[in-house]
């Protein structure tokens, strides 16, 4: 029990066990949803005014409410869960597997653009360790432009669609190390920050190298519209936008 109202506990029970991401555990949750009277929305003010008389703050209150009277979601990201984690299964053969090294990565740590830990750093900063405010972003700015993107193990990109093809190379990586990483209990995933500078340096090109020809322009203009860190960046992209379409309003290259 935790409220000690039942139905609002079943409620809360069910909605554990959904977020368990396990495929023969998901069908019985769903049945078991359907089998409560109390409402999604009963559930969450019921649980959210519990919360609240055991004296916690109202954002923490809101966060553990994030999403309660929504169960048709906690559904669906499950679903998403469960087919990202098989194929990760099917790609790697195992969650393990997955969080090894791949082919670039192990080029990466060969590169003679390796820079040490304290790359960037005051002597101060190196001896203590730490870094402050705006010089942790000045530092691995720093440290991801010395980088060079690793371009002297792996491949230079000739044109754009071969830099999107590495981008989305690093993204599918990125999510399927984010289901192996949570099937292992490890949590939160991040890239290797030498992933990240990579992956900068890629962007970096998208506003210097130009479209071979129209049907590239805009595929690549379709892709970067959809690309959600990309759009991130607002008026950073305009380099990416004018190179794509010149700054006369028409493509490069092919007019």
């Amino acid at each position: 029990m935790i409220t000690g109202h039942h139905q609002t506990d079943a409620y809360l029970w069910v909605l554990e066990v959904i977020k368990l991401d396990e495929p023969a555990h998901l069908p019985a949750a769903e049945m078991a949803l359907q089998k409560l009277t109390i409402t999604p929305q009963e559930a969450e003010q019921r649980y959210r005014h519990w919360l609240m008389a055991q004296g916690h703050e109202p954002f923490i209150v809101a966060f553990s409410t994030i999403g309660m009277d929504n169960p048709q979601n906690c559904i669906e990201n499950a679903r998403r869960a469960i087919s990202k984690a098989s194929q990760v299964r099917a790609h790697f053969g195992s969650y393990a597997a997955a969080m090894e090294p791949t082919e670039p990565e192990r080029l990466i740590a060969q590169s003679v653009f390796q820079v040490d830990e304290h790359y960037g750093m005051t002597p101060e900063e190196a001896d203590s360790g730490e870094l402050k405010g705006w010089r942790i972003m000045e530092v691995q700015d720093a440290r991801s432009v010395a980088h060079r993107g690793f371009c002297d193990v792996l491949p230079d990109p000739h044109t754009l669609s071969d830099v999107v093809r590495e981008v989305e190379y690093w993204d599918w990586l990125y999510v399927m190390r984010s289901a192996a990483s949570k099937a292992l209990g490890d949590g939160f995933y991040e890239h290797h920050q030498c992933i990240c500078d990579r992956e900068a340096w890629l962007d970096g090109k998208l506003s210097t190298i130009g479209p071979v020809h129209q049907r590239e322009a805009l595929a690549i203009l379709k892709w970067f519209l959809r690309s959600e860190r990309h759009q991130e960046r607002g008026e950073d992209n305009d380099a990416v936008y004018l190179n794509l379409i010149g700054s006369d309003g028409k493509a490069n290259q092919f007019y």
